[in-house]
């Protein structure tokens, strides 16, 4: 079941779309001619793509389910009764929702990190390393799947 939206909230909501969007498109003509050349999309390959989805899979894990980033899920989430909850409405309710949602965090998450990949020459190593933690990931959780299998 989905809970009822807050009157505000359709509003925040816009607001982080239209930023998305604002985002995107500085960050395209910053790191590009702008829209007269599109050619430079023909040399993104398929190691580029590859690397690029492993490591938005990460962030994705990172910031929606890992511990060690729950200091940062908590800064956006209100204490009651001894549970973390979503605020009841404004900005920190938007990126609570963003945040909780997979779908949500893979969008940012892949912006991000198509950003630092293409923008910055040590970003290339930063996703690298995102990417082969990925892998590391597959590799334990199909590890567990062999083991439950082999305990049957």
């Amino acid at each position: 079941m989905s809970e009822k939206m807050p009157k505000d909230q359709g509003m925040w909501n816009a607001v982080f779309s239209f930023l998305f969007l604002a985002l995107f498109l500085f960050l395209y003509f910053v790191l590009t001619d702008g829209f007269d050349r599109l050619k430079w999309i023909f040399f993104i390959n398929t190691f580029d793509v590859i690397i690029l989805s492993l490591a938005t899979y990460r962030i994705i894990r990172l910031v929606t389910y890992d511990k060690i980033f729950a200091f940062v899920r908590n800064w956006f989430l209100d204490e009651k009764d001894g549970k973390m909850e979503k605020p009841s409405k404004g900005p920190r309710r938007t990126v609570a929702e963003l945040i909780e949602c997979i779908w949500c965090t893979g969008l940012w998450g892949a912006l991000g990190v198509t950003i630092v990949y293409f923008a910055f020459p040590i970003g290339r190593l930063f996703v690298i390393i995102l990417a082969v933690a990925a892998v590391g990931s597959f590799l334990q959780n199909f590890s567990q799947m062999v083991a439950r299998i082999g305990n049957k």
